[in-house]
């Protein structure tokens, strides 16, 4: 066994939740990037002994440690090798996965997408049929005039199964409205030490091909910089937060051009005390981003920001210590309510602050995406008007888990038109 080997240890990012497979209790593990090709599903009595693949426990000494349970050397060599044949150790083999990854997907022109048969039906007619019943439910719910321009969507980027309504409800708002360019916004839901992502592919969906406008994104590029632009550019290869939208987008307008956009955490600055303004890669990427879309609108196009965000993620799943309740998720609202009026009110310093005053309690994995969107229409001098068509909380109590999303619409002040 070579060095790396006998002192294993686990890559990054892995995910790994404890799953029910075919009756049993497993402990599956998955590349979020799509690395690893396949999930691997565990035992999860070997849960122990993953906790030692850090780098420092050989295998001997991860043996050792457990030879009073009945553990053996051959089981844990067994282990190690099951584990780097999935790719799921920080070997030489996997940094040279990961290299042909990102060169691979460096290289094609089109995002294929990653969850059609997974999260959404990938036959065409299938995903027509579940995506025009939830557009449906907004039949007796549209709010906003056809005349008033729509310059911004907020939508989920939760499952369908959970958030499918809202969905429905967010996307039905589009119909009626012109737009030369949709903008893609969304979260990054995998760590970066960069915290904006780009890509110039087009996006599959089994409704057909959505089109990136790469004029726009090279001028972006050119001037917030080519290698922090595109440097995790593999990290949209399996983010949901923009494949989510595309179906909806697809189904409600034809042939729409896009330019998709990652945003990743606000941590580093919410532990600073500083403001995000007072961060160059933030506050150069606001700039350069605002600057092609004023071209772009000095040019007579009309640009519509869509946002992929959901809000409050809490419970004991996401390492909460208390049960979830009626009465808490009723807290949860009304902080929610808060959050939302920041957004209402275009008050990118109240919401900042709502944030940081409890250092992010409720998990907001959206609060980024949405400051950098308020952000970008107070550079470029626009007020809007905003409706709230759709609020939901997501709550499984068996599970402890409770993930809360909204829908809106983002209207031009008519002083403005």
């Amino acid at each position: 066994m070579s060095g790396l080997l006998n002192y294993p240890k686990l890559r990054w990012p892995l995910d790994i939740n404890l799953r029910v497979v075919d009756g049993q209790k497993a402990l599956v593990m998955s590349c979020p990037l799509g690395i690893s090709p396949n999930p691997l599903a565990l035992n999860p009595v070997v849960s122990p002994l993953l906790s030692l693949m850090d780098g420092k426990h050989s295998v001997d000494q991860i043996t050792e440690r457990f030879r009073t349970q009945g553990l053996d050397r051959a089981t844990v060599v067994e282990l190690v090798e099951i584990l780097d044949n999935a790719l799921f150790l920080d070997t030489d083999r996997y940094k040279e996965a990961e290299k042909i990854s990102k060169t691979e997907f460096a290289r094609a022109e089109v995002r294929p997408a990653a969850l059609a048969g997974l999260s959404y039906p990938a036959s065409k007619q299938d995903l027509e049929f579940e995506i025009d019943r939830y557009l449906a439910c907004s039949k007796r719910e549209i709010k906003g005039s056809k005349n008033e321009e729509l310059i911004g969507l907020v939508s989920p980027h939760i499952d369908y199964r959970r958030g499918g309504v809202c969905y429905g409800i967010t996307y039905s708002h589009l119909k009626g409205h012109r737009h030369d360019l949709y903008i893609l916004i969304g979260t990054s839901h995998q760590y970066s030490e960069l915290m904006f992502h780009m890509t110039m592919k087009d996006f599959a969906t089994p409704l057909g091909i959505l089109k990136c406008d790469k004029s726009f994104v090279t001028d972006l590029a050119k001037l917030y910089g080519y290698r922090r632009s595109f440097a995790d550019e593999l990290l949209h290869k399996k983010e949901h937060s923009l494949e989510l939208q595309t179906p909806f987008l697809a189904r409600t307008v034809k042939n729409p051009v896009i330019v998709p956009i990652l945003v990743g955490s606000f941590y580093p600055i919410i532990q600073s005390g500083k403001q995000p303004d007072e961060y160059a890669e933030y506050s150069d990427f606001v700039a350069a981003l605002s600057e092609c879309m004023r071209l772009r609108i000095s040019q007579g196009q009309k640009i519509c920001i869509i946002a992929g965000v959901d809000m409050a993620h809490v419970g004991r799943s996401f390492g909460d210590s208390g049960a979830l309740s009626e009465k808490f998720m009723r807290d949860i609202e009304g902080r929610d309510k808060i959050y939302l009026d920041s957004i209402v009110s275009q008050d990118k310093a109240r919401l900042f602050s709502h944030i940081v005053e409890d250092n992010d309690r409720r998990r907001v994995c959206g609060f980024p995406t949405m400051y950098t969107v308020i952000d970008l229409y107070d550079k470029l001098g626009i007020n809007y008007s905003s409706s709230i068509y759709d609020y939901r909380q997501a709550v499984d109590y068996q599970s402890d888990c409770a993930v809360t999303f909204a829908g809106m619409g983002l209207y031009l002040n008519e002083a403005e038109h």
